[in-house]
Parts: C-alpha cells; structure tokens; sequence
C-alpha cells in the first residue's frame, strides 16, 4: 500500500513540471497555468493575462475553463432586473351596502344605502403618478311622509403626483385630513365634509376630494404641508328630503338652532353660496420620537355651512365664511398609553343673534385622548374630551359653550375572525347622546357583515336632539380593498 501511494504521489507531482519547472513544489496543483491565468472570481473587471508563449497546448484548457464560469457581465444585470416597472392598476377600493329601519322616524320606515368608488392608477416612472378615481352613491328613503330617492355621482380623488426625494407635489382632486384626534381633529381645515350619512361612518368616509394643489417636503424628522384650494366646493349635503339633512322640513328644525324659531321653515326657500377660492393653510409635524407634534396655520372657508335667515323673504342662505385658524397638537407615547391633545383658535365663526341678524366671533377649542389596548391587541379603547367655547356676550341662538366626550372601544374575537365595537358621544353641560354598537364577521377578507344600531338622543341644540326620531337599525356588508 505505502508502495501504492508514492507511486501516484509520484505521477501526480510530475504533471505541472513540464508546465511550471520554476514553480516550488509547495505550488505545484493540477493545472495552475490555468487557474492562474483565470481571472479572479471577485474581481469587478477581469483582465486575463495572455497565455505563456511556451506552453501553447495550456490555452485550450484555459480557455475551456473560461467558458463554463458566468459571464462577468452577469453581475451588472442584477440591478436592472430588480429596477421599476411601469404599473397599470384598475379596480374598486370601496363598496357599502346597507339597509335599515327607521323606528321612530315620521319621515320614513326604511332608509338603505348603495355606494361604490373605483379607480385607475398609473405610474409610468419612479417619479410620477397618475390616478383617476369616481364614486357613485344611491339613497332610498321610503315608508313615511318624506319618501326619497336619489343617485350621486362624483369624482374620487383624481390627480399627477410627482415626487423626487423629499420633495412630493400633488395636483387634483385629493382628500388631505390634518389633524390627531380621531372623530373630530381641529386642525382638519382643508378636506370636504360628507353630510349623506351624517356620523354613520367613521372620520375618512365622511370626507370627499377636494381640488388643490399639495406640496409636501420633509427635512428629517420634520414635514412641510402646504395646501391651496383653487376652487372651493362645500359640504356634499343630503337631499333636503333626506333624514340627515341639516334642515328637516318635516319637523321644521335648522341643526343648533331653537326649534322655537323656525316654525316658518317648511316654506322656505335655501339658497347656497360656495363660489370662489377655498383658501391656504400650511402645517408643520415632527414624528419618530417619543412626542411628536404639529403646528397649523390656515385661512379657508369652512366646509360645513351656516345657514343666514332672511325672515321678511323666509330664506335660508347656505354660507362657508373664511376663517383664520391657529392651532398645536402633541402626541406622546409611553407605557403602552398614546395621549394626544389639540388646542385651536378660530376667528370669523358665525353666530346668530336673538334679532336673527348674523353676526361673527371667535372660538376656543380643546381636545384631549387617550388610547390603549387594554389585555393585548384584540382589544382596543379611545377616549376623547372636548371643549368648545364661543368668545361672545351677546345673546345667541347657538349654545355658546360645549363640554363632552366620545369615543370607540373596539375588540375582535372567534380568532380574529369577529369584531364588537362601540362608538358613542355625550354632553356634560348639555344632554346629547349618541350610541352606535356593532357586531361584524370579518373572517371572508376583505368583506364585513356587520348589524349595527345608531341611537340619539338630547336636548334642543345638540346634534343628539336634532336626530333623536332618527334612531337606526342596519344590516349591511362593507369591502375595502
């Protein structure tokens, strides 16, 4: 065996010497020539070596290696396959359908809902985008004195976005809500209100697209929103036959105004003035950090409207006056809890005076809340105080001062596969009372059977007395996708 082993110790040494003879024999390994005139496996740009004149018959074998290694342009393909690809996406993003019943309404029995928005988008490059978008909404009101039915077709957020680093500009129709707190955030000064469904929704579907012109630039931690609306577009309101109407001509009410002076309403004519611009507001965030906060300044015409009486020609004028607002937000998180506070200044609010004539102030207004997930995260609470206080001494058909809280508590259980929630509002200075609890399957994504109920409640003035005939029973199935 020793024998054996020197015998092929032997004949394997004696290949590289006709080759190599100047080599060290602790070098000699089969076909070094070759391996030593391949290209480095690492390097970015090989350049082999021309082969020894002396050793033709060397070359085939190099060149044989050669071509069973990847080519080195492989390495530079890589990032073009991973590189952007145009997109081209269609489809629908949100759909609703619901039906309920009206128990103690004189206007009607039944009320059921058809909404569905869909869109196209675009993006042909890393720094353009291109979306078009529409929505159609369908009401039916039936079974009472005030049977109604109505289509809404509108466009959804429409717009060329373009964005390059830090830099991002968006023209169009676009939804934009500022603000922390859920429900009701002060510094929401720039978005649509949608008044179809009063509260039946949540905060972001009962906002429209706004027209305007968006520039957004962050430097870090900080971020810069600018917002202008070329061309103002008030509240999309209910049919005045609706429920949700802010007028109801069948109990002959105007929301926040004693009923007591508006028994001539169910022959009025209402008017609306929403032309011109819609004004420009700048805000100022800082996030990732432990406190976070904000910073808005805005001069725009209010979405919602202020109705002006003209008793002499029994008419209700719809107005959005401009106003000046000035408001700061915090966000801290620690110990499991997120507290968030809003505090705001508001000039050139609209009141009207005893006399009914219209006139304009300025107001205060305050929230504070708090979230936390109590037991882990299936289940989770909001809770919110709020504060509202008109700056006047004159007498007033609006309450001057509001003092309240609301908020949701949320869970979901069965393995994730069902969610109980509640939403409810009160007044403390007032009584207003708004309680809306739900129970969905949401176990077949993206799509929720839920039954929920909507009750109101409360004295002249509030929005729960303004509704409280208004309460609803619905059954209904919502998608988003």
């Amino acid at each position: 065996m020793k024998k054996l082993l020197l015998t092929l110790s032997l004949s394997l040494a004696a290949l590289p010497v006709c080759g190599a003879d100047d080599l060290p024999p602790p070098r000699a390994i089969s076909a070094q020539d070759t391996a030593d005139d391949l290209p480095p496996p690492r390097a970015a740009t090989p350049k082999p070596r021309a082969p020894p004149a002396a050793a033709p018959a060397e070359a085939t074998p190099q060149s044989s290696a050669e071509d069973d290694l990847p080519p080195p342009a492989a390495r530079s393909r890589k990032p073009a396959a991973r590189g952007f690809q145009p997109t081209l996406k269609a489809g629908v993003d949100d759909f609703l359908l619901e039906a309920g019943g009206l128990p103690d309404a004189a206007e009607a029995d039944t009320y059921s809902t058809l909404r569905a928005s869909a869109y196209v988008l675009w993006q042909p490059s890393r720094n353009w985008e291109f979306r078009a978008g529409a929505r159609l909404d369908g009401m039916v009101q039936a079974g009472g004195r005030a049977d109604h039915d109505e289509m809404l077709a509108d466009y959804g957020d429409t717009y060329v976005r373009y964005r390059n680093g830090d830099t991002r500009l968006t023209f169009g129709a676009q939804t934009v809500i500022w603000g922390r707190a859920d429900e009701i955030p002060l510094a929401d000064r720039v978005s649509r209100a949608d008044l179809t469904r009063f509260v039946l929704d949540d905060l972001p579907d009962r906002r429209r697209a706004q027209l305007a012109a968006r520039w957004e630039q962050t430097f870090g931690e900080y971020k810069l929103d600018a917002v202008w609306l070329p061309l103002f577009r008030g509240a999309q309101l209910p049919d005045a036959a609706s429920i949700w109407s802010p007028v109801n001509r069948t109990s002959r009410q105007i929301i926040g105004i004693d009923p007591a002076l508006t028994s001539w309403l169910n022959t009025a004519r209402i008017d609306e003035d929403e032309h011109g611009s819609g004004g420009g507001a700048l805000r100022l965030t800082r996030t990732g950090s432990a406190l976070d906060f904000g910073v808005t300044l805005a001069r725009t015409r209010q979405s919602l409207p202020y109705y002006r009486l003209d008793l002499p020609a029994s008419t209700l004028t719809a107005v959005h006056p401009f106003n000046t607002f000035v408001g700061a937000d915090v966000e801290l998180v620690r110990g499991g809890l997120t507290w968030r506070m809003e505090a705001g200044y508001t000039d050139n609010v609209p009141v009207t005076l005893a006399n009914t004539a219209l006139d304009t102030t300025h107001s205060l207004d305050w929230i504070g809340a708090l979230e936390f997930f109590p037991g882990g995260a299936d289940t989770r609470v909001n809770l919110q105080l709020v504060a509202h206080a008109l700056q006047t001494d004159r007498s007033i058909l609006e309450l001057k001062e509001y003092y309240g809280a609301n908020g949701e508590i949320e869970t979901r259980f069965g393995q994730g596969r069902w969610k109980a929630g509640m939403r409810f509002a009160a007044g403390f200075n007032v009584d207003d009372v708004y309680l809306s609890p739900k129970l969905g399957y949401v176990g077949w994504e993206p799509h929720e059977f839920y039954v929920a109920a909507h009750y109101f409640d409360g004295e002249a003035r509030t929005l729960g007395g303004f509704h409280q005939d208004h309460s609803l029973i619905t059954l209904g199935l919502r998608s988003k996708f």
